[in-house]
């Protein structure tokens, strides 16, 4: 599965590349390994088998061109890794909260679904929760972050708005949720 995972970041991150690239180029993803050209071919065979599992799932696809094949990501692939890459998405927590909640409302339409449902992943995988279907709470400071999801979702402003509020009415099952309760 790590090989898995590497295959498809790799793609996401490279767009297109030619297969013959595709294992050298992993191995500074996928960890040290030992040179040797035995743990060499089982490596390849390592990527080989992960690239067809990959394929059968519908996540990768093939293409043949001129100068050989080059593998590109499926539209299930490119949902599959954004899932992964929005795991990842992290607001650092402050040692003390200041008692003010973080609130993301956004407003997407619905020729943008797709956006709506990858920010609704990227805050869920960040640690926010959700007040309504379009507001979300979080109790630090995340100004950062929100400046990243705007650009990884090319949102504007008029989309995602961020406010901040000194009182969130009965707001104790959420200080709970997040280990604010003293």
């Amino acid at each position: 599965m790590a090989i898995q995972t590497a295959v498809l970041r790799f793609l996401y991150a490279g767009g297109v590349l030619t297969t013959a690239l595709v294992a050298p180029k992993l191995l500074s993803l996928i960890g040290p390994y030992d040179r040797s050209q035995k743990r060499r071919k089982e490596l390849y065979a390592r990527i080989h088998r992960a690239r067809s599992v990959l394929k059968q799932r519908g996540l990768l696809c093939d293409r043949e061109i001129p100068d050989g094949t080059r593998s590109y990501l499926t539209e299930k692939g490119e949902l599959a890794i954004e899932k992964i890459l929005a795991r990842e998405y992290r607001v650092p927590e402050q040692v003390r909260w200041d008692g003010k909640w973080r609130m993301l409302i956004f407003d997407i339409r619905e020729k943008r679904r797709r956006v709506r449902q990858q920010l609704r992943c990227l805050l869920r995988g960040a640690g926010f929760v959700r007040l309504q279907d379009s507001v979300w709470i979080y109790p630090y400071p995340c100004d950062e972050f929100v400046a990243l999801i705007r650009a990884h979702l090319s949102s504007g402003v008029g989309e995602l708005r961020s406010v901040v509020v000194d009182a969130l009415e009965s707001d104790r099952a959420f200080r709970e949720h997040f280990g604010l309760v003293s």
